[in-house]
């Protein structure tokens, strides 16, 4: 994973320091105070929910390798709300009960659609003791955005499910 700060979200493996072992951070917006806005990219590691060994994660996979670890809701949220070329209205929902109002004021609400819309692919599983990602299905782990196919936010919901 990438420890690059110049995009939002920062890389998961920054931050949590709520467990000895090489923890993860998921930096999806319903686990941020987005009521003020940041400096910098760097001054959000470590303001996110801490993934411990056992949670359930999406591994969000980006087109030039990179990838970062969310809460699994997180992650599909983040490349369901990013498909397409419709832009939500400011007060419209993008993910959970967070608005892209809420997203602009924290500054996050255009790093946020750049990041994900370079989403690649979305592995599930869980977060080991060593910080890494545990398969916990046996088939087809490992789903492909195919922006081509996909159109809108609710057809990568449907094909995910």
């Amino acid at each position: 994973m990438s420890q690059d700060l110049s995009r939002f979200p920062p890389n998961s493996g920054l931050g949590n320091t709520d467990s000895s072992y090489l923890g993860h951070m998921c930096y999806g917006p319903t686990h941020l105070n987005l009521s003020t806005s940041k400096e910098s990219v760097a001054d959000w590691v470590g303001a996110g929910k801490s993934l411990l060994p056992g949670h359930h994660v999406a591994l969000v996979t980006f087109e030039d390798g990179t990838s970062t670890m969310m809460c699994e809701g997180c992650g599909v949220d983040a490349v369901t709300a990013t498909v397409g070329d419709r832009e939500p209205e400011k007060g419209e929902t993008m993910v959970g009960d967070v608005t892209r109002e809420d997203m602009e004021t924290a500054g996050i609400y255009e790093g946020y659609r750049n990041t994900f819309r370079e989403a690649a692919e979305i592995t599930r599983g869980a977060v080991n003791s060593d910080g890494k990602l545990y398969s916990w299905t046996l088939d087809n782990h490992v789903f492909k955005v195919d922006r081509d196919s996909f159109t809108d936010g609710a057809s990568l919901a449907r094909a995910y499910d």
